[in-house]
């Protein structure tokens, strides 16, 4: 016989001694034997109640309980199958969602930077508060690395598509400009070769990928020269298959930094960088020492560019820079953090739904149990018993649904993560972790307490007087019904809440995307071409390049016109003869500068609204703006005439407007267009890289193999790449709208889906007055036959 059984017969015995014993004496006081039995019961109070109070102080007790009221759970949602998968699907959408949204919380904000002490990475730049953008340049690097003593490593970096060149084939991957203390840094190790460092000239290191993909995985190109944007470069290192480049890149907006596919040493040094020159513009991060704060480290930089100020003040202008430094990891989310905890905010709405919607199933269930309380009460269930039970209860079916939600927030993941990095920085890292788990457990725990609670409650209240009677009506039927109307009114409030913001963040994208006349982008081919090497170092080849491959686009069948723009560059609008606008009005008055071929308005459908066009080859300096700088920098006056002011090298002093163009988003979608410049490109300076664009009147993708082509014939060495349509362009510049309101659609249209079930929950529920089950089925039954026996 077992210790436990031991001593459950042990207080079998003991309470029967006790009785037996005041039956004796109430015999002794001359009772006839039944009345004195009855009578020595009544002193005695329940004994069912006085054992299990007994077993409650046992260690195991409350284990015994636990277990026990689970099993009669697992009994209940056999019986009633259809109950359990109706509560569990609801439960594995509201838990599965806010999984899969806190798993992305996880790998974005919470997970650290997967480098050597992350907490030590700062971000050091500038701001430019005139232009609303963060620039260090050169200068400031070199300043800032020989100066500041709250550093063990300081990093520059920048990065651009670069052409290299391998026997027959040629590529333009991204590659990355980093100084030597990158290295240890990252804390990476090379998996053949060696790591450079800033002694170092024209080498390079490859990663993996671009080790298989371009070289494929030989060994026997470490130490080898390839050509890389015409300089003659040896191949020194590979790095491991894992290696990631996860540093921020805000120069480039739309670049992903995992495109990553090569490293070569950075030419930022003291005498490259002198200031007041046009110099590098570069990202730094920098690694404190250990002890050092943050708040020292940011003393210590404002003190270093409070010098530079003093000492340089004749040469620059540092009143519109503003010193920032913060934590790499809060630069690389950006305003992903707040977005995200929004999102965060927006699908515990949904969980709630569910657990309002529950409780209301559990509460029409409730109907027919309540017979059913009062009798396991009557028969020595405390009122704290019967809530443990139910309470119980909620928990299984919560953390059933919790293992379903599992398996819905793995598909949702899978769904997520095809928004790339371009939506929300790390997105890739987004996995179930022990992390992730353990919030599926918690809210599976709460979820279950909460939908729980609201039924016990009920129960626990009942009459159980009444509830005993033949016939008898219960007294807290007015309850129940305020519970369910108060569930049913925050189901709703809940999934108005959730519909509204989908449906403003709906009505912002179908803005956004809303196209003036003539705009087709989905029929418009767009490209990248970068000149490099020798042959292409002078103007005149460069110009001959692209008049060639412009000429020969247009003769493509289906291509009804071809252009290209080059040189992007933004800066301070200064009309003739009007002052430099003051630091304060720098923002206001400044634009975009495009050299654009005379084609380029044709493919993009832009509409002249005033002047005339302008053509490849003006006899005299001409521009064409477009109507934001005329509503912006001219209030609305005609600009015909007018000239403007030029600041850049190797263009003349001014240039007349000659007409007026639309506005068109070719860039940005969810920005609006800046004033905009326009030059004819034979009579502008431009640096041989440029944005190709191809108009076709079929399918593009049709067309992209001819396009491919007549590039490599022109010249194998240069290539075309980057080529996709504008309409898939565009679309990643929104891709963080996109991505939050795919998840806030998907939010509101759950709750959609939850909320009307309440109504339906009656027919769902067995009535009131359908037959209770047998009090044989009860565990109480082998204590009530002790009791008999007494």
């Amino acid at each position: 016989m077992s210790l436990r059984r031991r001593m459950e017969d042990d207080i079998d015995r003991d309470i029967r001694d006790h009785i037996d014993m005041e039956t004796r004496e109430n015999i002794e006081r001359g009772m006839a034997p039944p009345e004195a039995r009855a009578a020595a019961l009544r002193k005695f109070g329940n004994p069912l109640r006085i054992a299990e109070e007994t077993r409650a102080v046992w260690r195991s007790g409350w284990i015994e309980g636990l277990l026990q009221d689970v099993r009669y759970a697992l009994r209940g949602l056999r019986r009633n199958p259809l109950f359990g998968a109706v509560v569990i699907l609801t439960l594995a959408l509201g838990i599965g969602l806010n999984t899969a949204v806190f798993s992305v919380v996880n790998a974005v904000l919470i997970e650290p930077l997967a480098y050597p002490h992350p907490e030590r990475l700062l971000w050091l730049t500038n701001y430019n508060k005139a232009f609303k953008v963060e620039i260090a340049g050169g200068p400031d690097f070199v300043d800032w690395r020989a100066q500041a003593q709250s550093f063990d490593k300081m990093f520059c970096y920048e990065y651009d598509n670069e052409t290299i060149t391998f026997g027959n084939t040629t590529d333009q991957p991204m590659v990355a400009e980093v100084s030597g203390d990158f290295w240890p840094v990252a804390g990476v190790k090379p998996a053949a070769g060696r790591l450079f460092t800033d002694g170092d000239g024209d080498v390079i290191v490859l990663t993996y990928s671009l080790f298989q993909r371009r070289f494929g995985a030989d060994p026997a190109v470490i130490g080898k020269t390839i050509i890389v944007d015409g300089h003659p470069t040896t191949v020194v290192g590979v790095l491991p298959p894992g290696f990631r480049f996860l540093f921020p890149t805000p120069s480039r907006a739309n670049i992903d930094p995992t495109e990553i596919e090569a490293y070569v040493p950075t030419d930022i040094t003291p005498a490259t960088q002198v200031r007041g020159r046009s110099n590098a513009i570069v990202n730094v991060v920098a690694r404190l020492k250990p002890g050092v704060s943050l708040r020292q480290a940011r003393g210590e930089m404002e003190a270093i560019q409070a010098r530079i100020v003093k000492q340089y003040s004749n040469v620059l202008n540092f009143s519109h820079l503003e010193l920032r430094v913060v934590p790499v990891q809060e630069q690389l989310v950006g305003s992903a953090r707040p977005a995200l905890l929004i999102l965060l905010g927006a699908v515990t709405f949904v969980l709630l739904i569910a657990c309002a919607n529950i409780a209301g199933l559990l509460l029409a269930r409730a109907s027919s149990r309540r017979r059913e309380v009062a009798i396991r009460t009557a028969i020595g269930a405390g009122r704290l018993r019967m809530i443990a039970q139910f309470l119980t209860e909620g928990l299984v079916l919560a953390l059933a649904g919790g293992v379903a939600g599992l398996l819905v927030a793995r598909w949702a993941i899978t769904l997520l993560t095809g928004f790339g990095p371009k939506a929300v920085p790390r997105l890739e890292g987004v996995a179930i972790d022990g992390r992730v788990l353990a919030f599926t457990v918690l809210i599976s725990i709460v979820s279950g307490l909460l939908f729980g609670l609201g039924p016990a409650i009920s129960l626990a209240r009942a009459n159980l007087h009444n509830e005993l009677k033949e016939g008898g009506k219960a007294t807290s039927g007015a309850l129940r019904l305020r519970l369910r109307s108060m569930l049913v009114a925050g189901e709703l409030a809940a999934a108005l809440v959730l519909i509204t913001g989908a449906g403003l963040m709906v009505k912002s994208l179908w803005r956004m995307n809303a196209r003036p006349p003539g705009f087709n982008p989905e029929s418009i081919l767009v490209m990248k071409a970068s000149l490099t090497g020798p042959a292409y170092r002078d103007r005149p080849a460069q110009i001959a390049y692209f008049e060639e491959a412009l000429n020969r686009f247009e003769r493509i069948p289906g291509v009804v016109a071809a252009g290209a723009v080059f040189s992007p560059m933004r800066g301070v609008i200064q009309l003739e003869g009007a002052p430099f606008p003051p630091p304060n009005l720098v923002g206001a008055q400044r634009g975009t500068y495009y050299s654009v071929s005379s084609g380029y308005f044709r493919v993009m459908g832009v509409r002249l609204l005033q002047g005339r066009w302008m053509t490849d080859n003006e006899p005299s300096e001409v521009m064409m703006v477009n109507e934001t700088f005329v509503r912006r920098i001219l209030g609305g006056a005609s600009p015909l005439g007018k000239s403007i002011h030029l600041q850049f090298p190797q263009r003349p002093p001014t240039a007349a407007i000659v007409g007026v163009v639309s506005d068109v988003k070719y860039s940005k979608l969810d920005a609006e267009p800046d004033p905009e410049v326009y030059f004819p490109y034979l009579r502008s300076f431009f640096n041989g890289a440029s944005d190709i664009v191809v108009r076709v009147s079929g399918d593009p993708s049709l067309t992209a193999p001819a396009v491919r082509k007549l590039i490599a014939g022109i010249d194998p060495s240069q290539v075309a790449f980057d080529m996709e349509t504008l309409e898939s362009s565009l679309a990643r510049t929104i891709a963080p709208r996109r991505f939050n309101l795919f998840l806030l659609g998907t939010f509101a249209g759950s709750a959609l889906l939850l909320a009307p079930s309440e109504s339906t929950e009656r027919c769902r529920m067995p009535s009131r007055n359908a037959p209770t089950r047998s009090a044989s089925e009860w565990r109480w039954a082998p204590a009530r036959e002790k009791l008999s026996a007494w």
